[in-house]
């Protein structure tokens, strides 16, 4: 077997890429750890190496560092974090695969991890025919992955307490984030304040929902990456105004629209405010629903279709039977599968979904990148340093 040595950058806050390191070094592989900031150091039980140096060097250092320490493998979550697109022209240059862990395509229940041979983008299957030569011939059983979120609170508030507290040492590091995190953690707290409220609110936006005919628009973050580097939108909110433009010209009289807020979003009260406003400029406001809080799978079964820039509950929907409307890019906007552009034709006649092809392209994604586990969570993640280790060392 061939020796290898995982150089491991920046994961989500928390143990998993420390306890991934460590069942690859039981199966006789080298690791070791490259830290941005004090939450990173902490993370790793305050060992490995420091960076210090401003990111547009950081390509040159890790080169170096790389050959130094004889480095045949990069592991990070996050491709278009400044410095691991930094960390990947290193990896181009040296010919080194990078493996992208990002959290699961495939609600609810996987975590993906793209393998990038040389430094060079894994190509994602673009056509159900694609899918199917890619799918395995046997299907995969899939395990219920319960994330906690309890745990992901925990371990970012951990990771930015360090982070600031040993930002001296780190002084040149600057945050991918779109908000500081303690901006979002306040924000966490108001929301925690308000909760009763809101729930207030989305019960009675539901109730005034009724039995009509509805489609579903799931927010995304505005730091979200599907958001910024895969679609044509400079925030959430310019997709909205082209969704609830799109609506009122062409959705059935009679039809609703409601908008379920991303659930990570800190403060959704912004939103209430800003739908709102948006649909008054479109003659839409009994017509368009926010909710706060609501069960997204009976959202999902309940409505006529999902329209959404490209989120993973777009995914979900499918798994469940109901069509889906792109309008950036997304993994499952393909031919036969989900439509994808301006939704106009959309809303009169969303085109049915097969369950066959979507077990086709699920399959192609679980052969192809995706782990059964989760990254929060005793059993969550107990499964993912078993099956990513396993991944990762892969010939």
């Amino acid at each position: 077997m061939r020796q290898r040595h995982f150089l491991f950058l920046q994961g989500l806050p928390g143990p998993a890429f420390r306890r991934i390191a460590r069942r690859v070094e039981l199966r006789g592989h080298a690791t070791s750890r490259v830290n941005f900031n004090g939450g990173d150091w902490a993370d790793w039980h305050f060992a490995g190496t420091n960076y210090r140096g401003r990111a547009q060097h950081f390509a040159d250092w890790l080169a170096a560092h790389a050959r130094a320490s004889g480095v045949t493998d990069i592991v990070l979550l996050g491709e278009r974090r400044p410095l691991h697109l930094q960390a990947i022209a290193a990896a181009q240059r040296l010919a080194i695969d990078v493996h992208v862990f990002e959290e699961g395509y495939l609600r609810p229940n996987s975590v993906a991890i793209e393998r990038w041979r040389g430094g060079e983008p894994w190509q994602a299957p673009l056509s159900l025919a694609d899918c199917a030569r890619r799918a395995p011939r046997r299907a995969m059983i899939e395990a219920g992955i319960e994330n906690r979120f309890v745990h992901r609170w925990r371990e970012a508030v951990a990771y930015w307490t360090f982070a600031t507290m040993l930002w001296p040492w780190f002084p040149r590091y600057r945050s991918h984030r779109v908000q500081s995190a303690w901006h979002e953690m306040t924000a966490w707290i108001r929301r925690y304040v308000r909760g009763p409220a809101e729930r207030r609110d989305s019960a009675r936006d539901l109730a005034a929902l009724g039995e009509a005919p509805f489609f579903l628009f799931p927010l995304q973050l505005d730091g979200d990456a599907q958001l910024v580097h895969r679609s044509p939108f400079a925030s959430m909110e310019v997709a909205a105004g082209q969704v609830l433009a799109s609506f009122a010209a062409h959705a059935p009289v009679g039809t609703r629209l409601v908008i379920k807020r991303h659930p990570f979003d800190p403060d959704p009260r912004r939103w209430r405010r800003r739908l709102a406003r948006l649909a008054a400029a479109h003659g839409l406001t009994e017509r368009v629903h926010y909710v706060e809080h609501a069960d997204l799978e009976r959202l999902i079964e309940r409505c006529q279709g999902v329209v959404t820039v490209n989120s993973t509950v777009g995914g979900l929907a499918l798994r469940r039977g109901r069509p889906v409307h792109a309008i950036g890019r997304a993994l499952y906007a393909m031919p036969g599968l989900a439509s994808a552009g301006p939704p106009d034709a959309f809303w009169a006649a969303p085109p049915p979904v097969a369950a066959e092809d979507y077990a086709t392209f699920a399959a192609a994604l679980w052969q192809e990148c995706l782990v059964n586990a989760g990254f929060h969570g005793r059993d969550a993640l107990a499964r993912l340093e078993t099956e990513a280790a396993q991944r990762l060392c892969e010939e």
